[in-house]
């Protein structure tokens, strides 16, 4: 990774060195378009965006899909057939941010949450932008000033048309003034990004025993814990991904490496991420987990700061087991 792609506006001189750590989410809550920029970029061999991972997923219209002429992708669509109202529901189930936001607007920056392999199989649209077209290290820092500008202006206070570019969209995301603003982002993702084909149709494969984190701690408390098979596949598909040269991407907890603050509302810690390597350490499989909050591993657990290192975590099954709930790799 050259040294000023995750550079921040204004400075490079952070620590450690952008070139060094992951892609970080900074204050966004969109984990999920990070760890799935991930696993695309593993799988294509180019540095992709996670805010352009994330702008297609809330965004693109999923009819378009059967429209790319590739016939590893049609036969994908053809035996997925609820790929639409799958997308769909994980798009009804994004939360939107109050802050700064009090009529709880779909702006593009108040958007919270998403899925990966939704997000995964929208990417197949329009073509890769590369993280250094649209820098998103730091989640939005590279563009407060243009989202404030925006937010602000005449045209998302008061939008007069409709905009075709997001009739491929869900009624949640949708508003006169966010569409306005987000009609806008769209615009200028696509003057920013020098668009290129995909080399290969990316196809997610994935397996869940819970919709989110919220649902597996729902599953544990009714004494209703996923059983032995199901996590012996979950973590089979995990190794099966690695041995075929895949970075595949799991839902897990955020808490499995850092105490919950006791004023902290948020109990789940729902979170996404890649998982890079394994390894046998003392007779236990290790898996190397690539975080993208950002966070310091002197914050992290004591027993797991110790196997951290720039935001990549060794973390051993049983420590995985113990909250995986979902794992999805590209075919």
């Amino acid at each position: 990774m050259p040294p000023g792609t995750h550079a921040l506006p204004g400075s490079n001189r952070i620590s450690p060195k952008p070139s060094e750590i992951p892609a970080g989410q900074g204050e966004s809550a969109i984990c999920f378009a990070y760890a799935t920029a991930d696993m695309i970029s593993q799988r294509v061999g180019r540095v992709v965006s996670p805010l352009d991972v994330a702008t297609k997923f809330y965004f693109a219209d999923p009819d378009r899909l059967p429209e790319i002429r590739n016939p590893a992708l049609r036969a994908h669509l053809r035996a997925h057939p609820r790929h639409r109202a799958d997308i769909a529901w994980s798009r009804n189930a994004t939360d939107i941010a109050r802050e700064g936001n009090a009529h709880l607007h779909p702006f593009f920056d108040k958007l919270e949450g998403g899925e990966e392999a939704a997000a995964a199989l929208l990417y197949n649209l329009g073509g890769l932008c590369e993280e250094r077209d649209l820098p998103s290290h730091e989640g939005y820092a590279h563009f407060l000033r243009y989202f404030a500008a925006l937010r602000f202006s005449s045209a998302v206070r008061a939008p007069r048309i409709s905009y075709a570019s997001l009739l491929g969209t869900v009624h949640k995301l949708r508003s006169r003034r966010a569409d306005a603003f987000n009609a806008a982002w769209l615009r200028h993702v696509e003057a920013r990004c020098r668009r290129q084909s995909l080399p290969v149709p990316l196809l997610p494969v994935s397996y869940r025993v819970a919709a989110n984190q919220h649902e597996f701690m729902e599953m544990l408390e009714a004494g209703r814990p996923p059983g032995s098979r199901d996590v012996t596949r979950m973590l089979a598909i995990v190794d099966y991904a690695l041995a075929h040269r895949r970075a595949p991407t799991i839902g897990y907890s955020w808490y499995i490496l850092q105490d919950r603050d006791p004023s902290d509302p948020d109990l789940a810690a729902d979170h996404s991420s890649t998982v890079i390597a394994r390894r046998r350490s003392g007779g236990t499989c290790q898996y190397l987990v690539q975080d993208n909050t950002g966070e310091y591993c002197t914050r992290m657990r004591a027993g797991i700061r110790e196997r951290c290192h720039h935001g990549r975590i060794w973390l051993t099954e049983d420590e995985l087991k113990r909250t995986l709930y979902s794992v999805i790799y590209l075919r």
